[in-house]
């Protein structure tokens, strides 16, 4: 069994029609002023890459490029020579199979586990001074499109200021959080909470509110969203995002600039939202208030965003309002 290819010695452009040929562990090259004996072992093989041709690489450099693939495969054949594995299973119908399923795996596996963990660990080794920033960048967006400055007696204002600002967990240290007020322009009854630990609470839901302890159920499961610095750590998950889609497209300053963008139009998730309500409950309990008060707000919460005009995802009631109802315990809210 024989093959037709072009040979080169490594020094020159030349190229020389031979014919290889193997005989009892060798591979023989004979052509135009050439004539060679080699050792297979002594050879390197490159791998099929399409049509390209396949180069056979001798010790000292010289190499045979060889188009005929069908026979190089027969004399391959004729001396035991194998593929390996990896070659092998690229032209493998089923192994590709199997090797997408595994990619598609551990791409959802790594945007499901991965990305939160490393924007978790990303967010909580960032300084202060960066949820500041963005917050900032956030609540003047905020100011400019969907707020107005509170209608609130500065009173009331500072009656319920004062109430959220004497809740306290026995023994564990809550993170500092700054309470304003706004008037709605665009959007539903609300509270929403900034990575810095800014806590914004609208004056239709103040009104919403049938009594103080469901207004502290709903800054209490804010406040668990500053403790779990859920939104700085939204922000980082999403710029992660945009930064591998630009690492593609080319343009990563944008993706930098659009930080506080992105957290203005993102949602938190379900995790999340359950993180902040179990930190709520046991801020409430350890208060003497009863969990059952978040309940209460926020099924009157759904009902009046049902009936409002739209608003960016960042600004909606929280999800799934049944469902967690029902990992609420307590009384009835007083």
């Amino acid at each position: 069994m024989s093959v037709v290819g072009d040979y080169y010695d490594g020094r020159s452009t030349r190229r020389r029609r031979v014919t290889l040929d193997h005989d009892r562990g060798f591979l023989q090259v004979r052509g135009d002023d050439v004539e060679r004996r080699e050792a297979l072992a002594a050879l390197r093989l490159s791998e099929p890459m399409g049509a390209a041709p396949r180069l056979v690489t001798f010790s000292d450099g010289a190499f045979c490029e060889i188009r005929d693939h069908a026979g190089l495969q027969r004399l391959l054949a004729e001396t035991g020579h194998r593929d390996a594995c990896v070659v092998r299973w690229q032209f493998s119908v089923r192994w590709i199979a199997v090797a997408s399923l595994f990619c598609l795996a551990a791409l959802f596996a790594a945007y499901r586990w991965g990305l939160p963990w490393v924007s978790a660990r990303v967010a909580d080794a960032l300084p202060d001074s960066v949820a500041e920033t963005v917050s900032d960048r956030v609540l003047a967006v905020l100011d400019e499109r969907y707020l107005a400055p509170s209608r609130l007696p500065e009173a009331r204002q500072a009656a319920i200021a004062a109430r959220f600002s004497a809740l306290a967990m026995p023994g564990e240290p809550v993170a500092r959080a700054h309470l304003v007020f706004r008037a709605n322009r665009a959007m539903s009854a609300n509270a929403l909470a900034l990575p810095s630990g800014t806590i914004i609470l609208t004056d239709d839901l103040v009104a919403l509110a049938r009594r103080d302890n469901e207004l502290m159920a709903v800054l209490a499961h804010e406040l668990g969203h500053v403790e779990e610095r859920h939104g700085l750590r939204q922000a980082v998950q999403s710029t992660l995002v945009g930064l591998l889609a630009a690492w593609f497209l080319g343009d990563v300053s944008s993706v930098v600039a659009a930080a506080p963008a992105v957290l203005l139009e993102a949602k938190y998730s379900r995790d999340a939202e359950r993180e902040a309500d179990l930190f709520a409950e046991r801020l409430l309990q350890a208060n003497g208030i009863s969990p059952r008060c978040l309940v209460d707000i926020l099924q009157r919460l759904d009902h009046a965003e049902s009936s409002a005009g739209s608003a960016p995802e960042f600004l909606s009631t929280h999800p799934e309002t049944i469902r967690r109802s029902e990992a609420l315990v307590g009384g009835a809210c007083e």
